[in-house]
C-alpha cells in the first residue's frame, strides 16, 4: 500500500511557505482534514531559533515544538499517524530520560501513533546556539538510549554525553518495537547499518535513480542483520505543487521561499542539490505529471511520501490537499 502523508508548518515558515503562515488552522485543522481526506500521516518538523538566512525577513517566523504540535493533531484526529520529520535529537540529549518521557507520554496517549523521525539538524547556527556540538554522535547515543529506555524496566546508560541509572521509565511506549526513522540524505554504508540496525524507517531526499542504487545496498546489510527489507518504511519527503499547467505549477513553487531555502543549504561544503535537480526530482506539474513522478519513486522501493506542499496563503494548503486526495491518491489505491 502506497502511504501519503501531509507535512504541516511546526517549523516549515521560510521553506515551503512563508513567514507569518503557521497557526492553529495551518497545523491542527490541517492535520484533522488530511485525516479526513484519507491521508496516512501527518509531519511536522523541527527548529528551534530563526536561521540566518530568515533573519532579515518580516514578519517574523514561528517554530512550534512538534511534539507539543502533534499532541494537539491527536485530540482532534483518531487514526492518521503523528510524525516528527525530523526531530533534531541531538538538541535533547542533555535531557534524554525527559525527551523519552514524552515521546512515551505521547504515544500512549494518541494511541500508539507516534513515528519518531530523528536528525542532526540541517543548520550549524542551531546547534551552536545551545553549544551543542558532535551532532551525529549525539544522535546515536540518544537513539540507544531510548531503545534502552523505552525496553528494559530498569534502565542504565553510560555514554559520552548521555548518562543516566537505574531509571524505571512508565509508561512505555504503546508501540513495540518504537519507530524511530533516520532522516539523513546520504546513502553511505555507515547510514544503511544505522538504519538496519536501530531503524524502522528512513527519510532521505535521494532521487530515484540514487534509490534504485541504494535499496539493494540496504537489503543485503539488513540480511547480515537477520532483518527484512519490508520491516522498513521508506519515506520520500518531497515538494509539490499542482496546477492546471506545468508552468503554473512551477509559478506557484517559485513564489514560495523554496529557492531562498535551497540557497541557504548550498554554501561552501554544506551544499547538498541544486536547485534546479531538486525542481526536477519533486513533484512539481500536472496531476498526471505528479503521478508519474510517484510511480518513478515507487518503483525504486519508497513507501510513503511526506508531502511538502507549495503554499502562499493558509486556505491553499488545505485546497492542495484536496486536489491531490482527489486527482492524484486514487491512481494508487
Amino acid at each position: 500500500m502506497v502511504k501519503f502523508g501531509v507535512s504541516v508548518p511546526t517549523g516549515r515558515e521560510g521553506l515551503m511557505c512563508p513567514t507569518g503562515f503557521a497557526s492553529r488552522e495551518t497545523m491542527v485543522d490541517a492535520g484533522r482534514i488530511a485525516e479526513e481526506l484519507g491521508y496516512y500521516s501527518i509531519w511536522g518538523n523541527d527548529h528551534i531559533t530563526v536561521q540566518n538566512y530568515l533573519r532579515h525577513l518580516g514578519p517574523r517566523p514561528s517554530f512550534y515544538d512538534p511534539l507539543i504540535s502533534m499532541a494537539a493533531i491527536s485530540s482532534v484526529t483518531k487514526k492518521i499517524k503523528l510524525a516528527t520529520g525530523i526531530f533534531v535529537l541531538p538538541w535533547r540529549t542533555p535531557c534524554i530520560v525527559i525527551c523519552a518521557k514524552q515521546l512515551a507520554t505521547l504515544d500512549v496517549l494518541s494511541g500508539g501513533r507516534l513515528i519518531l523521525g530523528v536528525g542532526t539538524g540541517a543548520y550549524r547556527e542551531e546547534s551552536e546556539a545551545l553549544y551543542i556540538r558532535d551532532n551525529l554522535k549525539r544522535m546515536d547515543e540518544g537513539v540507544e538510549a531510548l531503545r534502552i529506555l523505552f525496553e528494559k524496566r530498569l534502565a542504565t546508560y553510560r555514554g559520552k554525553y548521555v548518562k543516566f541509572e537505574d531509571v524505571e521509565m512508565l509508561p512505555k511506549p504503546l508501540q513495540r518495537p518504537f519507530p524511530i526513522y533516520l532522516g539523513r540524505h546520504l546513502s553511505t554504508s555507515q547510514v544503511l547499518n544505522w538504519i538496519a540496525k536501530y531503524g524502522q524507517g528512513w527519510i532521505p531526499g535521494l532521487s530515484p535513480e540514487q534509490f534504485a542504487e541504494a535499496i539493494p545496498r540496504l537489503k543485503e546489510v539488513l540480511r547480515e542483520e537477520g532483518r527484512r527489507f519490508e520491516e522498513i518504511d521508506i519515506v520520500r519527503e518531497i515538494s509539490v505543487s499542482q496546477a492546471e499547467t506545468r508552468d503554473a505549477a512551477i509559478k506557484k513553487y517559485m513564489d514560495t521561499p523554496a529557492l531562498a531555502h535551497m540557497k541557504s543549504l548550498s554554501k561552501g561544503k554544506r551544499k547538498l542539490v541544486g536547485f534546479e535537480k531538486e525542481m526536477h526530482r519533486s513533484l512539481i506539474g500536472t496531476a498526471d505529471d505528479i503521478i508519474r513522478g510517484v510511480q518513478s519513486y515507487l518503483d525504486v522501493g519508497v513507501k510513503h511520501f511526506m508531502l511538502n506542499f507549495a503554499v502562499t496563503e493558509p486556505k491553499d494548503l488545505t485546497t492542495a490537499m484536496e486536489y491531490f486526495a482527489k486527482d492524484v491518491v486514487p491512481s494508487f489505491g
